[in-house]
């Protein structure tokens, strides 16, 4: 099987093909950091399934399915994001993705989605077919929140603060370097770019910090 990973994130494209890596049946994996690198892999060679973002810079990963599905109607698709909401997943779904699962699955999960799409099943992690029922059904589904340590939520009330890596690392006695990638991966579970973005996020979703 040949597989493209496509997401904008590299931390979270390195963790997924760590994770790949260890299903037998995989022969190539390729990287991907935006729908248009996408579509140009796709022309170059067979693609048999694609583990793709949707919100991915030049082009987004349900455009990119759209003509992925007109194209090669034979590459099977499984949306990776941290997008949950109702309206999204329905347009990635009529958009031809074969599978929608957010970015917290384990490798269990990555395994049964892959199996269930590869033999021309529709895959949806549970929280997503629980959102989908309350959607049909005209009910609001909660906000997820993502699964985040003890630690990181410490690290984000001190980057909220204002507070540098280095005064974090001397106030929670940690290496600047271990706050550092603490800070990468909220920020990778989160699906933000940038600190910014992560207070903005944070006082909108104040359960975060739970």
């Amino acid at each position: 099987m040949n597989l493209l990973i496509a997401d904008d994130h590299q931390l979270f494209l390195e963790g997924l093909n760590m994770l790949v890596s260890r299903i037998g049946e995989i022969q190539l994996v390729r990287s991907a950091q935006n729908g248009r690198e996408v579509l140009e892999i796709c022309n170059e060679q067979r693609i048999d399934l694609i583990l793709m973002d949707l919100e991915m810079p030049q082009m987004g990963g349900i455009e990119a399915a759209e003509i992925i599905r007109r194209d090669s109607p034979n590459t099977k698709i499984i949306a990776v994001t941290m997008l949950n909401d109702y309206s999204t997943i329905k347009k990635a779904l009529r958009s031809g993705m074969d599978g929608y699962v957010v970015k917290n699955l384990g490798m269990a999960e990555l395994q049964k989605a892959i199996d269930t799409v590869m033999s021309g099943q529709i895959y949806l992690s549970p929280e997503i077919s629980h959102i989908l029922a309350l959607g049909v059904a005209g009910r609001k589904p909660q906000a997820y929140v993502p699964d985040l340590t003890r630690r990181e939520k410490e690290i984000i009330k001190l980057i909220i603060e204002g507070l540098t890596n280095e005064l974090i690392a001397e106030k929670l006695f940690l290496s600047p370097l271990t706050v550092s990638t603490h800070r990468k991966n909220v920020l990778s579970k989160l699906n933000l770019k940038n600190t910014a973005m992560l207070v903005k996020y944070c006082g909108d979703h104040p359960d975060t910090l739970i």
